[in-house]
């Protein structure tokens, strides 16, 4: 049976600073942002990277929009970090008629308006999962319209290619079973209890990105998101490349999936916890 919503199109960061945090980006993925412009119809200024088959939004609070008071209830949490994923659906009209006939909580479809520096026009449409059920992780569905971008100016061979894992932590994974697998058909491919830490853990897979969720009993938050892990096929050449550029890695060590090599950053961008991940062999 075809999956409900395909990948994930979208990963929007909140930043006070959006051209000190693109900077910052910039210089981490080795390119510029694709796109700059700011969405009134949003309230927020918007800065875009390409990354893999998905794109990293860096946006800030810009004028009174959809999302002013979403972004205002984030800052008094978390100030920074990691706001919210956009699904990509294939057929937005059927997928949302469905959604409404199983009786899941869904906003209405809004055509979604957004300008660049030059004046150029792009819309999609999108509705939002109901805060009831996402509590905190700010899950939106869009239809499959990309802009239409010029081919993008950076190193050849540039670092990171794709993301791995979108790490979330919860204190009822039995209610992000329920949203992401039975309500938005994302598939669960596992689901195990670990005796050591008595916490549960999932992974949801979608185009081809894990959701990781974690299992924190005493958490304030119902749901939170965590961090991300940052995908490298040259793993050594990645980290000497960051490291070079000034980041600071802990030491690297084997991961946990046979084959893969990860370090994780120790200060990171907007404060959003990071791994890196790759397929490098042996550490020296």
């Amino acid at each position: 049976m075809k999956q409900m919503l395909s990948q994930i199109k979208n990963i929007f960061f909140v930043t006070d600073d959006i051209e000190k945090s693109s900077k910052e980006f910039s210089l981490f993925f080795s390119k510029e942002a694709y796109f700059k412009g700011f969405s009134n119809q949003l309230g927020v200024e918007i800065q875009i990277f390409s990354i893999g088959n998905l794109s990293i939004n860096i946006i800030s609070s810009f004028c009174e929009g959809l999302w002013s008071e979403k972004i205002l209830n984030f800052k008094k949490k978390r100030k920074e970090g990691l706001f919210g994923l956009e699904l990509m659906s294939d057929g937005i009209i059927n997928d949302y008629d469905n959604l409404k006939k199983l009786e899941i909580p869904v906003g209405e479809i809004e055509k979604i308006t957004i300008q660049d520096l030059k004046d150029n026009i792009y819309t999609h449409n999108s509705f939002s999962i109901d805060e009831s059920l996402v509590s905190n992780l700010n899950i939106t569905v869009s239809d499959n319209t990309n802009f239409s971008i010029e081919e993008e100016n950076h190193d050849p061979n540039t670092n990171i290619e794709s993301i791995n894992q979108v790490v979330i932590k919860t204190n009822n994974p039995d209610g992000i079973v329920n949203l992401f697998e039975k309500n938005l058909e994302i598939r669960l491919a596992l689901d195990k209890t670990f005796k050591e830490w008595s916490g549960r853990m999932l992974f949801f897979r979608i185009g081809g990105v894990t959701l990781e969720v974690i299992e924190e009993e005493g958490l304030n938050n119902l749901n939170e998101y965590y961090g991300i892990g940052w995908h490298s096929d040259n793993f050594t050449g990645c980290y000497e490349d960051l490291t070079q550029k000034g980041f600071s890695f802990s030491e690297i060590r084997k991961g946990r999936k046979p084959g893969t090599l990860v370090s994780t950053l120790n200060d990171p961008i907007l404060g959003i916890p990071v791994i890196l991940i790759g397929l490098d062999g042996e550490i020296s």
